[in-house]
């Protein structure tokens, strides 16, 4: 098959999904022909949406791989390159594709700012609302199937190149050392351990994170917009955590796409909070439910949780099999059987867990964490630290500190 045949091909298949349209230039950039009918866009539409310069600065890099090109409003390119050798031959361009959801809206709020007549503003909305909206990770798929159509060589996401008209922002100086964020990962690291553990504490955990913290710190200029952006983070962390907690990808990842639509419809500020409310205790109690199916008994998985809210206060197994109303032989044996390590073992690893987030989230001494963890004395906490992790606490904080 020739090179126009292996496009045509590769067209249809595409267009199965998508209306795209295919622009052909020789090697010098001079527009030979197009399949689009519209008048917005046809003819030599690379050089009057400021796109020539990126072309040619692509080829000149000696790149020979697709790059994918951006103009205003949000529009975007697959570009793919045909060589004789060293000769470029010609240049194919498929689009107008939308890179975002939003992109209408976007459009509409651009053409506010120009003095359009009615008819004029409507035969241009009609144009640019048939133009398909790809996500980025298939995008990027297509481009790569366009270079193999044109080429016959196969390549990865990584041969990409990504180039914009859009000027990017001022970038403010990044600070070398900073306070202002002490202590935020640890606290973050516990509220993520209370997610994970389906634990109600969760609560007090997500208090304490958000004292230290109001959220993403990228300037909008929209209240709303910025409570949504810290929603979303919490959304991804939350679902992350409870993923490790053991609750199925699957649920998680559709509760993550279900919250994250439903915020974005939030019209205010009191609307964001309930429905973050509603969401981390829906995944918390997800949690908890998945916890309960497991192969652990729930007296266990209970004694389990206790164990890891009350890692700070003296822990006996007789205490523990009181509270589960067990003996103290029975409760041990039980407990080994389902989780696989003994009482004593289970209560030192949560203990050197929590040495290891203190250690690298708190400039807290050595010796007071020995201390909180109730180790008795700093030579027993350096022997069980080093047996389990494999180094020293004074190593694994020089590793590993956060602050």
């Amino acid at each position: 098959m020739t090179n126009r045949e292996n496009l045509q091909l590769y067209l249809e298949l595409i267009n199965c999904n998508y209306d795209l349209f295919l622009w052909e230039y020789d090697g010098d950039l001079n527009f030979l022909q197009t399949n689009w009918t519209e008048s917005v866009f046809a003819g030599n539409f690379v050089s009057y949406t400021g796109l020539a310069g990126l072309v040619k600065e692509h080829i000149a890099s000696g790149k020979r791989t697709p790059t994918i090109l951006e103009a205003p409003a949000n529009l975007m390119w697959m570009a793919s390159f045909d060589y004789d050798e060293d000769t470029l031959k010609a240049c194919y361009f498929i689009g107008p594709i939308y890179s975002g959801r939003n992109s209408h809206l976007m459009l509409r709020k651009n053409m506010d700012s120009y003095d359009l007549s009615i008819k004029l503003r409507s035969s241009i909305t009609k144009i640019f609302e048939q133009i398909p909206t790809i996500p980025s990770n298939i995008l990027s798929q297509y481009a790569i199937m366009f270079h193999y159509a044109l080429t016959g060589e196969r390549i990865t996401d990584a041969d990409l190149t990504f180039q914009s008209t859009i000027p990017a922002p001022a970038q403010a100086s990044a600070k070398k050392a900073s306070t202002e964020h002490a202590g935020i990962w640890y606290t973050e690291q516990q509220l993520l351990k209370a997610f994970a553990d389906g634990s109600p504490n969760y609560k007090e955990a997500l208090r304490n994170s958000s004292s230290l913290s109001s959220g993403v710190k990228a300037e909008t200029g929209d209240a709303l917009r910025q409570h949504k952006n810290s929603g979303l983070v919490l959304l991804t962390l939350c679902s992350r955590a409870c993923i490790n907690g053991g609750l199925a990808p699957e649920i998680a990842y559709d509760l993550n796409d279900y919250y994250a639509t439903r915020l974005e419809e939030c019209a205010s500020l009191t609307a964001v909070r309930k429905l973050l409310e509603e969401m981390l205790e829906d995944y918390v109690l997800r949690v908890q439910q998945a916890k309960e199916s497991s192969d652990v008994s729930t007296q266990i998985q209970n004694a389990c949780t206790f164990i890891k809210g009350n890692i700070t206060t003296p822990l006996s197994i007789k205490a523990l099999a009181q509270r589960y109303g067990y003996s103290e032989y029975y409760f041990s044996r039980k407990f080994h059987k389902e989780v696989g390590i003994s009482v004593n073992e289970y209560i030192l690893k949560e203990r050197i867990s929590q040495a290891k987030l203190l250690l690298a989230g708190t400039s807290d001494s050595i010796q007071s964490i020995s201390d909180t963890l109730l180790f008795g004395n700093r030579s027993y906490f350096y022997t069980c630290f080093r047996k389990e992790v494999g180094i020293s606490p004074s190593e694994y904080r020089q590793s590993n500190q956060k602050i």
